[in-house]
């Protein structure tokens, strides 16, 4: 017997073999897919028709910032900072739990419709530590396979100390080491959640607090998570203190190794590419945030080729989206671009990133990534009945270049369908909108006159809408 039966599909397995079966039954029981095959027999609770749509692993995010959810349309076409200095700071810096539960529903509803079924948040907003408890409750509510980052900041948010804001969200160490503890022995397998442990980076945690944190998260054997070479400043910034490179400082302390993450990478030297290979250590690329906030571009055909496995995020606000098809597709046309080579960054190797490479970077790829009998049923289903993406030519490319968030029409994780024809079953869509309005007034109103004076503004006679600003 199966709890559900999807019949008569497409099946991109995004197994070993990446084997691709048409006309393909998949059987689900107690969580777990237990039959792939053609025509599969028995009695079934749900039956799903499959007919005409393509059935594939649901996709991983390997990295959000879902405070910023609420935020959106606040500090735009702008570098890192001033964005943080102006806008950032003094709107979050007001954030409570209400405020922090809502961004994570707000983000979760965004990326259930758009076929994410796992996700690493890094949560170092602790103007209360009850946020990131409220965090994730509402993403264990959602139904949605959860990785939860415990972050650290201690000396400065974003190289700023004491500064619009900016002190509230740092912490004494010994503090935050406790609290980090507690959480991860409280949060680590809870229902689908696990943790890890994240230094916001390396110019925002002192070094004797870094170390104490690669420490913790060995002892409780948990992932590592940290931004590394990001942006140039830090590269300078490090060479300049420490005689060494960003990932080669981190590397020092004890940070690399196989259940280590280093966000953004864009900067990374050729020798610290092979280093991170050597080493294990996983790469999150986030490439529509790294293009809006003028970063760069990560080398991530070289990553690849150095043997490194690499995963797709969207980042914070600076994305605009939690639409991982997005991600993907803007992975694959800016490394063309700037390689000049149509083969920079294929459609398959995009798929893989958005799926079991990118469960492995979250250390995730025993339960999914992929669809196999005996693996916990991670399932996204897309409707090919639609003007852009007809059914005919082959599939994977169809999905990565021509198919939308919107095109997934069903969910399942655990087994479990968050997701169908479209509505979503674990959560109340129209009371979250509601709710996440109201939360956003009350943040932008406390961002203080920079976020005033941008709201009022009139459409910019010349450049970006803020370089026309008084303050």
């Amino acid at each position: 017997m199966f709890d559900i039966l999807i019949t008569n599909c497409c099946l991109i397995s995004m197994n070993k073999g990446k084997e691709i079966l048409d006309l393909c039954d998949i059987g689900i029981k107690d969580g777990i897919v237990t039959a792939i095959g053609k025509s599969l027999k028995g009695t079934t609770g749900k039956t799903i028709d499959g007919t005409d749509k393509y059935v594939l692993p649901g996709f991983v995010n390997c990295h959000t910032h879902v405070y910023q959810s609420l935020i959106e349309g606040v500090g735009y076409d702008m570098h890192f900072n001033p964005w943080n200095i102006r806008y950032l700071i003094p709107i979050i810096s007001n954030m409570n739990p209400d405020h922090a539960g809502v961004s994570a529903q707000l983000a979760a509803l965004e990326m259930i419709k758009s076929g994410t079924t796992s996700f690493s948040d890094h949560w170092y907003l602790h103007t209360d530590f009850d946020n990131i408890e409220a965090v994730t409750e509402a993403f264990d509510a959602s139904g949605l396979r959860n990785h939860i980052v415990f972050g650290f900041l201690n000396e400065s948010f974003a190289g700023r100390k004491n500064s619009s804001g900016s002190d509230g969200v740092l912490k004494e160490d010994n503090e935050l080491l406790r609290r980090a503890e507690d959480f991860v022995r409280r949060r680590q397998g809870w229902n689908l959640t696990t943790t890890g442990l994240g230094p916001g980076s390396t110019e925002d945690v002192g070094t004797d607090l870094f170390k104490r944190i690669i420490n913790l998260a060995r002892n409780l054997d948990v992932t590592l998570v940290t931004h590394i070479a990001g942006w140039v400043e830090i590269v300078s910034r490090s060479l300049e203190k420490y005689k060494l490179r960003d990932l080669e400082y981190a590397h020092s302390l004890g940070f690399t190794g196989n259940k280590s993450i280093a966000l953004h990478g864009v900067w990374l030297s050729d020798n610290e590419i092979q280093l991170a290979a050597d080493t294990g250590t996983k790469i999150v690329h986030n490439p529509v945030a790294n293009m809006h906030l003028g970063y760069g571009v990560a080398s991530v055909t070289q990553m690849i080729k150095a043997g490194i496995k690499v995963g797709l995020g969207t980042d914070g606000a600076a994305s605009y989206t939690y639409d991982m098809l997005e991600i993907g597709k803007t992975a694959a046309m800016l490394q063309k671009a700037v390689k000049m080579d149509a083969e920079a960054l294929t459609a398959e190797e995009v798929l893989q990133m958005l799926t079991i490479d990118g469960a492995e970077v979250l250390g995730l790829e025993s339960s999914t990534g992929s669809i196999e009998v005996g693996k916990q049923a991670d399932i996204i289903i897309i409707e090919t009945n639609s003007p852009q993406i007809l059914r005919g030519g082959r599939p994977v490319p169809k999905i990565v270049y021509s198919a939308k968030g919107n095109d997934i029409v069903t969910s399942i994780v655990n087994g479990k369908i968050i997701m169908e024809d479209r509505i979503v079953l674990t959560m109340d869509e129209d009371e979250i909108i509601k709710r996440s309005n109201e939360c956003r007034a009350e943040l932008l109103e406390k961002g203080g006159d920079a976020t005033a004076e941008l709201l009022k503004a009139p459409w910019p006679e010349k450049g970006a809408s803020w370089r026309n600003l008084d303050g």
